[in-house]
């Protein structure tokens, strides 16, 4: 029984859990039961799993401008995410602070009724967070969204583990033209009333991916709709 009707994406994780405990078989002479390490009780808390994911806010502090350069990243990406990287985006709690606009004009576009702020926009927005559950999905990994851009774009380089450097390259080109994506629809929408899904915008980055990394390896033995289903399986590396 569920308090309301879930989402879309909810009803498909609903279905990885299932099947994740399909194969499950419970030993009826043992007791089986969790234990959780961060409250003395043993027993699950969200204030204690809201405080550890808090405190790793400082796992990675800063990235560095040679962090930031990818060669197969046109150059106004890289510098439109070395200011996202410091804060420096004219998102609309900027504007508030300079007093550029009124404090009742600050909302987020994505519909969610919280302020506009970068790690808001970009990470957490009920509307624009789906669009990286959807890339999760598409890469075949899990992950936890940070904070801030910074630490996300540090943890979603490695996103399944470490591993070669040609996925390294791959996992970087994908969190630059999601965040691009992002902000290209966020200013659709404020400047051109115009508005795409998630799965539209998800389709574009899947896209501009592939168009990007076409440019720098022309020999790439497979077509859009292979990379659209599965690029790892596709280009053959982990």
């Amino acid at each position: 029984m569920w308090r309301r009707g879930l989402f879309v994406w909810e009803e498909e994780l609903l279905g990885e859990l299932c099947l994740l405990l399909h194969n499950v078989n419970l030993q009826v002479d043992k007791e089986d039961r969790w234990l959780w390490r961060l409250e003395l009780s043993t027993a699950f808390t969200v204030r204690s799993a809201y405080k550890l994911l808090v405190d790793q806010h400082n796992t990675f502090a800063t990235v560095s401008p040679k962090d930031l350069w990818h060669k197969d990243i046109p150059l106004k990406v890289v510098l439109f995410s070395w200011r996202l990287i410091r804060d420096r985006l004219p998102t609309k709690d900027n504007y508030l602070r300079h007093e550029i606009i009124g404090p009742h004009d600050g909302w987020c576009v994505g519909g969610c009724g919280l302020m506009e702020t970068s790690p808001h926009l970009f990470l957490h927005c009920q509307f624009f967070g789906k669009i990286w559950h959807f890339i999760h999905l598409w890469l075949g990994v899990c992950s936890v969204i940070p904070n801030m851009p910074a630490d996300y774009l540090n943890q979603f380089a490695f996103v399944g583990g470490f591993c070669s450097k040609r996925r390294l390259s791959i996992m970087q080109l994908i969190w630059y033209v999601t965040v691009w994506e992002i902000w290209k629809e966020r200013n659709n929408r404020i400047f051109k009333g115009k508005e795409c899904s998630t799965y539209q915008i998800v389709d574009k980055i899947k896209s501009f991916t592939y168009v990007w990394l076409k440019v720098k390896i022309p020999n790439i033995a497979f077509n859009y709709h292979a990379w659209w289903l599965s690029l790892f399986n596709m280009l053959g590396i982990g």
